[in-house]
């Protein structure tokens, strides 16, 4: 009797054990997809619509992209030494690794190495995921659907630029154009340093651009801001055969999720880009300026910094003409601390002679007039009315009204 019962005991355990871990083990055909965080004040009623995604948590949302990896949307960094300035934090990722034990959803981090537990998995259905925290905090997610490409928003240029903040945020401008051209300019707390080109493949091109069409680019406000102070801001614009189809500034990464989502992977593009360093041949001295605003009058039409980089950029690739522009508007500027290897770091970076500097510059909008001490003026030819074609967005305010 003894010997025929202790068999029988161990296949029931087994049995009872395997029916206990195939209960405890979520199903990942069920995680995959996209989940947003319910916040307290949503709340869902029989079959009411979801309420918008949008008012700026940016841990509340993963994308099981399969059994392994996931998406969360949050930026893993290491942060190293930098050969040029300092301290520097290098870009990782968003996406990395998951798995599922006993009930615990937990997280690969990479800066680190690390295994995180993000929370118990209380239930999980179709369209609706419970975590609860170590803390005890239940969070409610929704399944939330993106139909990825089906934006009609033409974009064939974006352009980028970081402001820089109190602290080790890294300096940057980047521009991508759809045919995979890429401009970019490092200054500061970054291993690139100046002036440099590149290219993406059209595919690239497509999938940063279609996250940005995720967040609706066109509906949205030209000006985000947080609270606080000491932040950074990213400045984007976005455009369709040299027309702005929005230009925002965004402080603090106040704006939308799907806008803010779309800033990794256009800003540490060039981390791993095969980028070809721009020099004085290439970067003329009168070139070498910063901060362009249009002057009529008492006027004053400010740039932001992406649409300043992005009239250089048109600069840069223009056309040398003869003649002098119709002097429609002077052009203010100031020399580029920022969009060149700065003074403190280099001795004379790009061989200026003192006398070789830009008195003023005059515009019809297409031409553009260097007039230079010591030598002929130089005019460029952008190849369109740069302020005309963009003047929704580029508007005139008194002389002294924010100076």
């Amino acid at each position: 009797m003894k010997s025929t019962s202790i068999p029988t005991i161990w296949i029931a355990s087994f049995f009872l054990l395997m029916a206990i871990s195939c209960k405890r083990q979520p199903s990942h055909e069920l995680l995959i997809g996209h989940w947003r965080i319910v916040k307290e004040k949503d709340t869902i009623y029989n079959n009411m619509p979801l309420p918008p995604f949008n008012d700026g948590e940016r841990r509340g949302y993963y994308e099981f992209i399969n059994d392994s990896l996931v998406d969360t949307k949050t930026r893993y960094y290491k942060v190293i030494k930098s050969t040029t300035r300092g301290r520097e934090r290098r870009f990782l990722s968003t996406i990395t690794k998951y798995k599922i034990i006993n009930d615990s959803l937990r997280l690969f981090n990479p800066s680190d190495s690390t295994w995180e537990s993000v929370g118990l998995l209380k239930s999980l259905t179709d369209n609706k995921m419970v975590l609860v925290s170590k803390w005890g905090k239940e969070s409610t997610f929704l399944r939330h659907s993106y139909e990825r490409g089906s934006t009609k928003t033409k974009i064939d240029v974006i352009a980028l630029s970081s402001s820089g903040c109190y602290g080790t945020c890294p300096i940057t401008n980047v521009i991508i154009e759809s045919n995979g051209d890429v401009t970019f300019y490092g200054e500061r707390y970054i291993d690139k340093i100046g002036f440099f080109e590149g290219q993406i493949s059209e595919a690239k091109f497509t999938q940063i651009k279609d996250q940005f069409n995720e967040a609706g680019i066109e509906n949205l406000e030209q000006n985000f801001s947080v609270g606080h102070t000491d932040d950074e801001t990213i400045s984007t614009t976005f455009s369709f055969k040299n027309k702005f189809i929005n230009s925002i500034d965004d402080y603090g990464e106040a704006g939308p999720d799907e806008l803010v989502w779309g800033y990794s992977s256009l800003r540490y593009l060039f981390q791993d880009l095969a980028l070809r360093k721009l020099d004085s041949t290439t970067v003329p001295f009168y070139l070498d300026l910063h901060y362009f605003r249009f002057e009529k009058g008492k006027e004053i039409c400010d740039l932001t910094q992406s649409e300043s980089f992005l009239l250089w950029n048109y600069l840069r690739k223009g056309t040398l003409k003869d003649g002098k522009a119709n002097a429609k508007y002077n052009v203010d500027f100031v020399r580029n601390y920022t969009w060149a290897p700065s003074y403190d770091e280099m001795d004379d970076p790009y061989k200026e002679r003192t006398e070789e500097k830009v008195k003023k510059i005059t515009t019809d909008g297409r031409l553009y007039t260097f007039d230079i001490t010591g030598q002929k003026p130089v005019t460029i030819d952008i190849g369109f009315d740069f302020f005309e074609v963009n003047q929704e967005f580029l508007s005139f305010r008194s002389r002294g009204e924010y100076d």
